[in-house]
């Protein structure tokens, strides 16, 4: 859809003072406020024309206008013009990284905690799909003869754990020569997560995938500040958005989703934004989610932030570049040092 220069002006000014005021705005404000070189007689015309084109509505409660989904996305991806940190912010983004860390959960844990107190909305990081890891090593504790629990820790430094219970007894003698077998199998790439759980249990179809992963969901995701998501919202709304990311399948499935999506698109940016209406997911519809991919062992996670769709988005695109380059670097680090 072609838009004139005048329009693009015009749209750009009531975007920018929905996004700051949450309100809507008029022709004369336009004029004052952001200086626009045409009559309040015009701006009403051009603002009629982009009604037309759907990129403004109406509100119920006065003739000015707010932006419509169409209008921010044209917004986000031909106006907006991203925010630069300052040296100060830089600074104070890599010290958090700068600090000794090895694991990949813990500097998930670390982005999740940092984007929703530099943003102040839901900071969220998610793990790369487990399936596609290496293997480095696995170790099991023996609790009694028929439990144990099993601990796996991943090429890329991540660990996971899960409680396995026997239908046969097995002696603490028994389990250190299955992880001995298992090791081994590792070490020669003859057996893969997936099959882990089915060796240990005896059982001989290893190309079988069992449902481990999905039952215990390996995938970890860490989200901070969830509460603010909630502002606004009746108590029913508020437990929906609540059980959504308590349900990590739904949360793994969702990212997973956004990763496809990214890499199938012609034209990446380091920072993507979604709206809730898109993903099809009633519980977002009406939030806004900003987020970078970050690479590790040749898998995608997902950092970023979910807020309202009256967002700074601007800063917060800032932001997330900044801070996805930093974490970028610092797994890139880890992964020189374990090929050495």
């Amino acid at each position: 859809m072609n838009i004139s220069d005048r329009e693009k002006l015009v749209l750009n000014a009531i975007i920018d003072y929905y996004l700051t005021f949450g309100d809507t705005i008029g022709s004369r404000t336009l004029v004052k406020k952001y200086g626009i070189d045409l009559s309040s007689a015009t701006i009403r015309n051009v603002m009629a024309d982009l009604e037309d084109m759907g990129f403004i509505e109406k509100t119920h409660t006065s003739s000015g206008r707010i932006p419509t989904d169409m209008g921010y996305k044209y917004y986000l991806s031909e106006l907006l013009k991203v925010e630069r940190l300052t040296q100060e912010e830089k600074e104070n983004i890599s010290l958090v990284y700068n600090r000794r860390v090895n694991e990949l959960d813990n500097i998930l844990k670390r982005t999740s905690n940092l984007l929703s107190k530099l943003t102040n909305y839901a900071g969220i990081a998610i793990e790369p799909k487990t399936t596609n890891e290496k293997v480095e090593k696995i170790e099991f504790v023996h609790i009694d003869e028929y439990m144990i629990m099993m601990v796996i820790v991943m090429a890329d430094r991540r660990v996971k754990t899960k409680n396995i219970h026997l239908t046969y007894p097995m002696t603490k003698m028994e389990l250190e020569e299955k992880t001995r077998e298992l090791n081994s199998k590792i070490k020669n790439n003859e057996i893969d997560i997936l099959q882990i759980e089915r060796y240990l249990l005896g059982e001989d179809d290893l190309n079988y995938e069992d449902d481990m992963l999905e039952s215990e969901n390996f995938s970890k995701y860490f989200v901070n500040n969830l509460s603010s998501m909630l502002k606004d919202k009746s108590i029913d709304e508020a437990a929906n958005v609540i059980e959504f990311f308590n349900e990590r399948g739904d949360i793994r499935e969702l990212f997973e989703k956004l990763i496809e999506q990214r890499a199938r698109e012609a034209r990446e940016t380091e920072v993507n934004v979604i709206f809730g209406d898109d993903l099809g997911i009633k519980e977002l519809e009406d939030f806004s989610f900003v987020y970078s991919i970050y690479n590790i062992g040749g898998s995608q996670g997902i950092i970023g932030v979910m807020g309202p769709k009256r967002m700074a988005y601007s800063k917060t695109m800032g932001l997330i570049n900044h801070v996805s380059r930093e974490v970028n670097k610092v797994l890139n680090l880890i992964e020189k040092k374990d090929k050495k």
